[in-house]
């Protein structure tokens, strides 16, 4: 390679780095303002428009990034969702369960999180790729949650082996989106500890089953 060869590499390689730059501002300016228009007034009024006319960016530009505001929320969801986790720790497998729906049960109740994971609950339903990202991203950290909470309790001896833990995280949590979204049944401060009680024996070490 002589000097003109490295130096237009270089020059290569620093136009790719900037234009790799440039394309993550624009990606964080535009989940921003689609935070901050969730935040405002919801998933029923998030627009590409508005989202456009919030952060500056051309909608062109979004459209070849996001399909629809669904795609845009989920991003935002996925965004927020590193940094958050309903994993609790306790000294006893029963008391981590409880405190598993409690947080879980103010993560969507009290969160801009959860009223974002309300929304998109229709569209998951019926987009087809939506509901492929949602299952791998969001509904993939739930599970790795209660495995790990599972495989604690499994080796202090509390919950017996061989739980599923999917199986496990239907049981333990559709009682909440069924009360959210279907019975509007109470979710207070006595759910969750009511909830493990219904359900532990059947997840202990002595079950018979």
């Amino acid at each position: 390679m002589n000097g003109t060869d490295a130096v237009d590499g270089g020059t290569a390689a620093a136009t790719a780095s900037g234009h790799q730059r440039r394309r993550a501002r624009t990606e964080r300016v535009v989940l921003d303002a689609t935070r901050e228009l969730l935040a405002e007034s919801g998933f029923g009024s998030l627009t590409i428009e508005r989202v456009a006319e919030r952060s500056g960016v051309a909608k062109s530009t979004i459209y070849r990034r996001y399909r629809s505001r669904n795609d845009l929320a989920l991003a935002v969801l996925l965004d927020m969702l590193g940094d958050v986790s309903t994993l609790p720790y306790a000294k006893d497998t029963r008391q981590e369960l409880t405190r598993l729906v409690d947080r879980t049960v103010d993560l969507m109740s009290n969160s801009l999180l959860g009223r974002i994971m309300q929304g998109l609950v229709s569209e998951v339903a019926a987009d087809v790729e939506l509901a492929k990202t949602y299952r791998e991203t969001v509904v993939a950290k739930r599970v790795r949650e209660v495995t790990a909470l599972v495989e604690r309790g499994v080796e202090r001896g509390e919950l017996r082996e061989g739980l599923d833990p999917e199986l496990v995280t239907d049981v333990l949590l559709g009682p909440i989106y069924y009360r959210l979204f279907l019975s509007g049944e109470p979710l207070d401060e006595r759910f969750g500890g009511q909830l493990v009680a219904a359900l532990y024996p059947a997840f202990a070490k002595d079950h018979q089953g």
